[in-house]
């Protein structure tokens, strides 16, 4: 007859964790682990809490002093017996000493685990300081042919004309026998926003982003102009081509999804196609994409690689996911998504890779960066200051 071990999920997940922990420190941990314990991370302060103080060098200094004194297989046997299988009351105390004696096992900090043996555990809830800064959310203003402006970021189910309206938060167009009109959907920084055009393809538009379109399609092709970042799902319809442009080029498209970057900002523009086939082409020269392709763009100079494109998109899944992504890439993605300017006190040449949630605030996305302990962070009204 077997026997269910009370509480056996929250024993394999605290082993789970600290084996985490243990190759995060000794700098063996994947990608997928590496995402799996920033998920961790994120469930509670608690948990945050933890993986800074066990990756504080200083913290492991005092360990190791202390370690070098006792006993620590004998130290590990008093853990286990001190862990109850039978009282569902003791969950908690269970998880302190679980936690501890994993820690010993899998990293070699023994049940030090910073004295949490020798105090009650008290689960920290959400605090949002005075300087935190909370992230962005759905928001765009639709700019209609003669001019009006609406602001749709609050707008919920609203008549806008015969032509358009506003359903469960959601542009909709209708067939109608009025001619064809352009419209201009912005997003400002701390934005983004779903839409799907006159012809049933979805867009999705980030941060600091534009698209201009009619009103209907009439024609042989399907015509629209954006800025920033875009991500194309494009309705099927071989009989009139897709056609995007942008900062000078033209993305061809049929029946395909894609994503284009083309901030101002960044040093190079890039396509980067995830289904289908697309062209891109300019004046000067064109170019064909396969899936998984991105042809990256930077003053005349054209390449094209083979990516993972799922840190590209990532953005349309409400993510971060970076990948050797440079501190500079990261902060301007920071600067666009919470409204605030970077300023560097240091150089800081590490490169980052994990994945983060873009709903939470930034006080969190930066508590991140620096468990890495290669960069430091200060927060001052909309303003953040990097150093080393």
């Amino acid at each position: 007859m077997n026997h269910q071990i009370p509480h056996r999920e929250a024993l394999e997940q605290e082993f789970r964790m600290a084996y985490l922990i243990g190759q995060f420190i000794q700098e063996n941990i994947s990608e997928e682990e590496e995402a799996e314990l920033e998920q961790w991370m994120l469930q509670s302060d608690h948990h945050q809490q933890i993986f800074e103080d066990l990756t504080d060098e200083r913290m492991v200094a005092h360990f190791m002093q202390w370690y070098s004194e006792r006993d620590v297989e004998r130290n590990l046997q008093a853990v286990k017996k001190k862990i109850s299988f039978s009282q569902p009351t003791r969950v908690v105390h269970f998880w302190r000493y679980a936690a501890a004696a994993s820690i010993v096992v899998l990293l070699g900090l023994g049940i030090y685990f910073l004295g949490f043996q020798k105090r009650p555990f008290q689960e920290v809830t959400h605090i949002k300081t005075i300087n935190d800064i909370v992230p962005g959310r759905a928001s765009a203003l639709l700019t209609l042919a003669n001019g009006q402006r609406i602001d749709l970021t609050n707008l919920a189910d609203t008549i806008i004309n015969e032509q358009v309206r506003i359903e469960k938060g959601q542009v909709i167009y209708a067939d109608a026998a009025q001619a064809p009109e352009f419209h201009e959907l912005s997003i400002p920084r701390k934005g983004f926003y779903q839409l799907v055009l006159p012809d049933g393809t979805r867009v999705w538009i980030n941060s600091s982003s534009s698209i201009r379109y009619p009103s209907q399609f009439t024609g042989v092709e399907r015509r629209v102009t954006v800025t920033g970042e875009t991500y194309f799902e494009v309705a099927k319809d071989a009989r009139h081509p897709f056609i995007v442009t942008v900062d000078g080029m033209e993305v061809t498209a049929i029946g395909t999804a894609f994503n284009i970057q083309a901030y101002p900002e960044e040093t190079h523009s890039g396509v980067t196609l995830t289904e289908g086939k697309v062209k891109v082409q300019t004046a000067a020269r064109e170019r064909m994409l396969s899936p998984g392709e991105q042809l990256r763009i930077e003053g005349d100079q054209w390449s094209v690689s083979t990516v993972d494109v799922s840190p590209i998109v990532a953005w349309t899944q409400h993510q971060f996911r970076l990948k050797n992504t440079t501190i500079e890439e990261v902060m301007r993605m920071a600067e666009r998504w919470y409204d605030v300017k970077v300023i560097y006190q240091d150089k800081v040449t590490d490169h980052f890779t994990g994945t983060i949630d873009r709903t939470v605030p930034l006080s969190k996305l930066l508590k991140l960066l620096e468990a890495t302990g290669q960069v430091h962070f200060r927060i001052e009204g909309d303003q953040v200051f990097v150093t080393h």
